[in-house]
């Protein structure tokens, strides 16, 4: 996977982030958290047409804006599904089915962050990724409740991933991969 190196300026860009993800034509990839989609759309364009982008989440409404999008850019190979990820297996993906899933500014918003991950791991194929990407504790913008890269680090060996490598991500968040 391709390290990339940003200044410390340099504010959060989905498809920069995506590109240096090691995400490859024909991979199946579930957006936990999708919302209208920003990081759904970057993903699309990495796994082509014989890829697919499940995007979930827990609100309707931008799920229907989302809808909106892959209407006006053709990108029907992004699967929108409503779900409450912290309920098990909301997703209702069969288990082992998916690359990458994909997590963005969403642990400090939830309840019950294990079951989240919990899932992202049912999903996982053996030797998958999940990657998260969130709010730094430092970052001047964002949620006042955020998650530490440390803690999300120890959720995610509690549910059974091994962590791989930091990404770098800009001044305001922290990317991390793990695989399963």
């Amino acid at each position: 996977m391709p390290n990339r190196k940003k200044n410390d300026t340099e504010f959060l860009n989905p498809y920069d982030v995506v590109r240096s993800l090691g995400i490859e034509e024909d991979m199946s990839v579930a957006d936990f958290g999708s919302g209208a989609g920003h990081w759904a759309l970057a993903i699309a364009g990495e796994v082509g047409k014989g890829g697919v982008v499940y995007a979930i989440d827990v609100r309707k409404s931008v799920l229907e804006v989302l809808e909106g999008h892959i209407k006006l850019e053709g990108s029907f190979h992004i699967k929108t599904i409503h779900a409450d990820l912290e309920e098990e297996s909301s997703t209702e993906l069969p288990e082992d089915s998916q690359d990458v899933v994909f997590c963005s500014n969403i642990l400090h918003q939830i309840k019950k962050p294990a079951n989240v991950l919990k899932e992202a791991h049912r999903i996982l194929k053996p030797k998958g990724r999940f990657i998260a990407v969130d709010w730094t504790k430092d970052a001047l913008l964002g949620p006042k409740n955020k998650v530490a890269g440390q803690e999300v680090k120890k959720m995610a060996k509690d549910a059974g991933f091994r962590f791989a490598e930091d990404l770098d991500t800009g001044h305001s968040h922290y990317g991390l991969v793990f695989y399963k």
